[in-house]
C-alpha cells in the first residue's frame, strides 16, 4: 500500500525514488503507478499524478484509477470532470469510505446541498467510527437554510451525539442552533448533559449560569458564576481565564446579578 511505503521513506523525494525503483522493475504494475501517482497529486505535481493515473488505467481494471483521478481533477478545482470519476468509482464500489468523503465535499463545494447531504448520510452508515466533521459539517450546510434546516441540522447531530457518544464538539454547535431557535431550556438540557465532562470547569458553569440567566432563574446562576469566579480567581492567569472574569462581570451587569463571592 501506499500509505505503508510512505511510512516506510519518508518525504516526498525517497517515496519517488523508491516507486521509481519499483516501477522500473515492474512496469506493467498498475497499483506501483497509482501509488506514485499519488505521491505526485498529494505534493501538488499535478501534471506528473495524471500521466501515472493515465498509464495505470491502460494497465488493468479503468475503474481501479477513477477515485485517483477524482481526487486529482477536485484538487484542481475541475468539479464536472472529478464527479464523473468519483460516480464511475462508486458504481463499482458503493461503499467506498474514502470516495463518498470526497464526492460529498465535492457535491458542498459545488452547492448541491441535497447530494451532499445524502453522500453524508451515506458516509454515516457505512463507517463504523464516523468522523464527528463529517456531522459538523451537514449541520452547517442544513443550517445556513433557515428555521427549517436548523431542525434537520439538530437531528444531524443527535446523530452523531448517539454514535459517538455526548461531545464537547457536537453538543456546543447544538446548543447554539437551540439558542438561534429561540430555544433556552433546551440548550440547558443540552448543556447539563456536558456536566459529567465539563461540569468542575470554570467555564462550564459561566456557560450554564448565562444560560439560567436567559430563562430568569439568577438565583442559581449566581452561585454558579460565584463558583467560577472563586475557582478563576485561584488558578493562574491566563488570557483565556480573564476573558472568562471579564464575560462573568458582563452577566453581573446585564442581567444585575449580585456578586457574593468573597474575595481574599
Amino acid at each position: 500500500m501506499a500509505s505503508a511505503a510512505l511510512q516506510a521513506h519518508p518525504g516526498v523525494d525517497a517515496a519517488l525514488s523508491y516507486f521509481n525503483e519499483q516501477i522500473r522493475a515492474q512496469p506493467q504494475d498498475q497499483s506501483l503507478y497509482l501509488q506514485r501517482g499519488t505521491v505526485y497529486s498529494n505534493d501538488g505535481q499535478y501534471p506528473e499524478a495524471l500521466a501515472d493515473f493515465e498509464r495505470a488505467a491502460g494497465l488493468g481494471d479503468r475503474v481501479l484509477a477513477s477515485f485517483d483521478l477524482g481526487v486529482l481533477y477536485y484538487r484542481q478545482g475541475d468539479f464536472d470532470i472529478a464527479r464523473r470519476y468519483f460516480d464511475e468509482y462508486l458504481k463499482r464500489f458503493p461503499d467506498n469510505v474514502s470516495c463518498l468523503e470526497y464526492r460529498a465535499r465535492l457535491l458542498r463545494d459545488a452547492g448541491e446541498v441535497d447530494a451532499a447531504v445524502a453522500d453524508f448520510q451515506r458516509l454515516f452508515d457505512v463507517q463504523k467510527s464516523p468522523n464527528p466533521g463529517h456531522f459538523l459539517a451537514v449541520a452547517e450546510i442544513l443550517a445556513a437554510r433557515g428555521d427549517d434546516g436548523i431542525t434537520q441540522a439538530l437531528v444531524i447531530l443527535d446523530r452523531g451525539i448517539e454514535r459517538l457518544g455526548v461531545t464537547p464538539q457536537l453538543q456546543y454547535p447544538a446548543i447554539r442552533l437551540e439558542l438561534r431557535r429561540n430555544q433556552p431550556y433546551a440548550a440547558m438540557e443540552r448543556m447539563m448533559l456536558l456536566q459529567p465532562v465539563l461540569g468542575q470547569s470554570p467555564e462550564w458553569k459561566v456557560e450554564m449560569g448565562e444560560l439560567l440567566l436567559m430563562v430568569g432563574d439568577r438565583k442559581h446562576a449566581a452561585t454558579l458564576l460565584d463558583a467560577a469566579t472563586t475557582q478563576l480567581i485561584e488558578l493562574r492567569k491566563t488570557p483565556a481565564r480573564l476573558e472568562t472574569l471579564a464575560k462573568i462581570s458582563t452577566l453581573r451587569s446585564e442581567f444585575a446579578v449580585s456578586d457574593t463571592t468573597a474575595r481574599s
